[in-house]
């Protein structure tokens, strides 16, 4: 790539969108001091995002006590609280697409699962992941990084 002169400076530059994706939905909140666990620090950790320049918000939702929610009533609320907090964000719900309405467990993403999109209230994108249901993450993952966090655990038993 060749750079003209002052080719980098920002008024010379294209526009561009930044994504956040803060929520860290593969740790749990004790890995790191920073994964918001409540509704509040979520909502909080979008406008952070907004402030610092991302203008879309890629969504993974907790339950109050940290822990990973796939309850499509979680996922609404949580959406209008972020639609309230910093409503010029774009708005990007994805990664494992398996909702659960309340009461009943998530599942692999099945169509009636996958339908269960439509029902997701004020948001903008979903991203869906095509073709990689053979794909083990943690093979992305050194065992140096997840060395440490919860995801280590399993290392440290073999």
């Amino acid at each position: 790539m060749y750079f003209q002169k002052d080719s980098l400076l920002p008024e010379n530059q294209e526009k561009l969108l930044i994504t956040a994706a803060p929520y860290a939905p593969g740790f749990v909140p004790e890995d790191f001091h920073d994964i918001p666990r409540t509704l509040k620090e979520q909502v909080q950790k979008a406008v952070d995002c907004y402030n610092a320049g991302a203008q879309i918000l890629h969504i993974h939702v907790r339950e109050e006590d940290g822990k990973p929610s796939k309850r499509m009533s979680r996922f609404n609320e949580f959406l209008a609280a972020v639609r309230d907090a910093v409503p010029k964000m774009i708005l990007q719900v994805g990664g494992s697409i398996s909702f659960a309405p309340d009461g009943d467990t998530a599942r692999w993403p099945n169509l009636d699962t996958r339908h269960l999109l439509t029902e997701l209230e004020n948001v903008d994108q979903v991203t869906i992941a095509i073709g990689t249901a053979g794909m083990n993450l943690l093979d992305l993952i050194s065992v140096e990084d997840r060395a440490g966090t919860s995801m280590g655990q399993a290392d440290s038993q073999e």
